[in-house]
């Protein structure tokens, strides 16, 4: 049989890849599933939210939610947000509602691999726009002269997955001015350390943010996730929403909307999640000091550490290791030619798992002579 043109060259990504090599002696510094284990009374609301009726949800998603997800916001409930299965599927609506052949979709270099695939998935030219080391900060100007009349998407993604960067907000101003439509992937949005990061929530009539529980709660195999445009934007997305998942799992709006309602359990619940990823980055920028000699900046966002390594394959070296250290990182390619040189390193795992990861990195170098 023959495959869809659509999808020749798409194959499994460079992460599921790596994480295909895993053995029970691995220690798995790749995926980016964040460690959280849910308390007594989240499980407490998980039982309550399995108490909803099981029948299909309004495509976009249960009002009482939608209000929830739109409180403090000039957005209408009715019309503006759709609840999703996941951003993953909202990215998919978002390109089915407005991507097509011969168009151009800007996505950042290095940036989540997804968006480029999408792209081509759709028949749209991917065109990237460069982030450069040591900041990983958006040049506007550069940025400006990548926009063309076929340009029809423009994806940011703050904080960045994989570098931990974060868009400011005059730069999400200038991004928004540029005038194609914007998304903006904001799903690691409350993983931050010293500020919240500025959101693209508002500004402007061509900006389509994404944000959702899996990262930030711990909920990645729940598959919750939501959009916020204005209507005229929304109203084709909600369409190839409907065709492509119907409704987001009932179950998980409903558990959503009861940590929405528990509020200062909520805020407990996210203070204690960044305290606990403040100690991981921190015991693996020590980690990756000490052993890598090699002194990061840290990351303003997410739970991820981008660091060069003394190798011109990344993804060669990513292999090796998995297969000669028993430790899983994902190659700086995955992620975009400017991430050759380089490996993501997940710290959303146990510090002890995070030393010793990083430390059998460091020992293969010194025996390779590296």
């Amino acid at each position: 049989m023959k495959v869809a043109d659509r999808l020749k060259d798409v194959e499994l990504s460079l992460i599921r890849q790596i994480n295909a090599l895993a053995t029970p002696l691995s220690v798995n510094l790749g995926i980016g599933e964040p460690n959280l284990a849910p308390d007594g009374h989240f499980r407490e609301l998980a039982e309550r939210a399995a108490q909803v009726p099981w029948q299909y949800t309004p495509n976009a998603g249960t009002l009482s939610l939608r209000k929830r997800l739109c409180e403090g916001t000039l957005f209408d409930p009715k019309t503006e947000v759709c609840v999703t299965a996941g951003t993953q599927e909202a990215l998919f609506a978002v390109f089915t509602a407005y991507v097509e052949p011969g168009d151009e979709v800007l996505v950042p270099n290095p940036g989540f691999l997804s968006y480029a695939t999408l792209a081509k998935i759709h028949g749209a030219e991917v065109v990237t726009y460069d982030l450069d080391p040591p900041d990983w900060r958006i040049d506007i100007q550069a940025l400006r002269k990548r926009v063309t009349p076929k340009t029809k998407l423009i994806i940011v993604n703050s904080p960045s997955n994989p570098l931990g960067s974060v868009a400011d907000a005059p730069t999400l101003d200038a991004v928004a001015a540029l005038g194609p439509l914007v998304v903006s992937d904001e799903v690691y949005r409350e993983i931050w350390y010293d500020a919240p990061p500025p959101t693209m929530l508002g500004r402007g009539a061509n900006v389509v943010t994404l944000n959702g529980l899996s990262k930030s709660h711990g909920m990645t195999g729940l598959r919750l996730g939501w959009m916020h445009a204005q209507a005229d934007v929304m109203k084709p997305i909600i369409t190839a929403h409907q065709y492509i998942a119907t409704c987001a799992s009932a179950f998980s709006q409903g558990l959503a909307e009861l940590i929405f309602d528990d509020a200062e359990w909520n805020r407990t619940w996210l203070a204690a999640m960044r305290a606990q990823f403040a100690a991981q980055r921190e015991a693996a920028l020590y980690a990756i000091r000490h052993e890598l000699e090699i002194e990061l900046e840290p990351p303003a966002g997410a739970f991820y550490a981008f660091a060069a390594v003394p190798a011109c394959d990344s993804i060669s070296f990513a292999k090796t290791l998995a297969t000669d250290a028993a430790v899983l990182v994902i190659p700086g390619l995955a992620f975009g030619t400017r991430g050759q040189g380089f490996i993501r390193i997940s710290y959303a795992a146990p510090v002890e798992q995070i030393t010793a990861g990083i430390e059998r990195i460091g020992r293969w170098l010194r025996a390779a002579g590296i």
